[in-house]
């Protein structure tokens, strides 16, 4: 066999593959779009890219490919506006009814919505939701558009936040601590500001198990990041260890340009908060 026929045969076989990769998306849309389900959208545009790119590599006629895209193709297109409309309806009133059923109440207009100080991003085209904590601050998740799933993804990791033991006086001890290290490392002096997400780190090490301190490895180490600490603040009521004060300062513009500059921290559990790039200690 020559490496004409061979050239052939490889052709005959890749068109192959492209015609039956067409039939076989063009039997799917058909039997999405007569259910012309909401849950089938994503499918069905992805059924389409299929048939589009597969019919524009095959080797077929002029009149083939433009049968496929007039009577295939543009009348499903035609469609997706109305199913996208329907779709967001209907994904919103079931979250809500998922949500309410859980004791949470979903607020905002698609594709933003908030459920006490977490943020969803919802993208119909890809098929999924951003779970964020705080205004898009940080990013706890990201599970498909299936109500049920996501407010289970919620329950767990707000669960994880809020339920975390926790001694009031102990935790400002330990952030004292944590604020005259960050300091005295910056040659400061007590009274002064301390960078916020310095304070942070220095924190994580503080409330460590006494396990881990003496054999500091990954097994033992309990992890502790901007979530936590936002929301640790966020509950502290208590403000004052001997004639000192707790004050948080409200991060300039030139602090919220990176997040090693400020830590968001909500104020309220309606999503309400504020930015904050340093804490001090004065005394009172």
């Amino acid at each position: 066999m020559n490496i004409e026929e061979k050239d052939i045969l490889k052709a005959i076989s890749k068109e192959g593959a492209n015609i039956r990769e067409i039939e076989d998306s063009i039997r799917t849309l058909k039997r999405l779009t007569r259910k012309e389900s909401t849950n089938d959208l994503y499918k069905i545009k992805q059924e389409v890219v299929k048939v589009e790119k597969a019919s524009k590599q095959s080797r077929l006629d002029e009149f083939l490919r433009g049968g496929i895209e007039q009577h295939i193709i543009q009348p499903i297109k035609s469609k997706i506006p109305e199913l996208e409309e329907k779709a967001k309806k209907s994904f919103g009133q079931n979250l809500e009814q998922t949500l309410k059923k859980e004791g949470f109440e979903l607020k905002g207009h698609y594709p933003t919505l908030k459920v006490m100080f977490y943020t969803f991003k919802v993208d119909l085209d890809i098929n999924n939701v951003e779970v964020w904590y705080g205004p898009e601050q940080e990013k706890l998740d990201a599970p498909e558009l299936i109500p049920k799933v996501i407010v289970q993804k919620l329950k767990k990791v707000h669960a994880q936040i809020t339920q975390r033991k926790f001694s009031e006086k102990n935790y400002l001890s330990n952030l004292h601590k944590a604020y005259i290290l960050t300091v005295s490392s910056n040659g400061g002096k007590r009274g002064d500001a301390a960078p916020i997400i310095e304070v942070l780190s220095n924190l994580a090490f503080l409330i460590q198990t006494r396990q881990f301190k003496v054999d500091p490895v990954k097994e033992h180490y309990r992890g502790y990041g901007r979530v936590f600490f936002s929301y640790d603040l966020y509950r502290l009521k208590r403000r004052r260890i001997e004639n000192l004060e707790l004050n948080l300062v409200t991060a300039t513009r030139a602090y919220t340009r990176s997040r090693t500059g400020f830590l968001w921290i909500p104020s309220n559990e309606k999503g309400d908060g504020s930015y904050i790039s340093h804490i001090k200690f004065r005394e009172v």
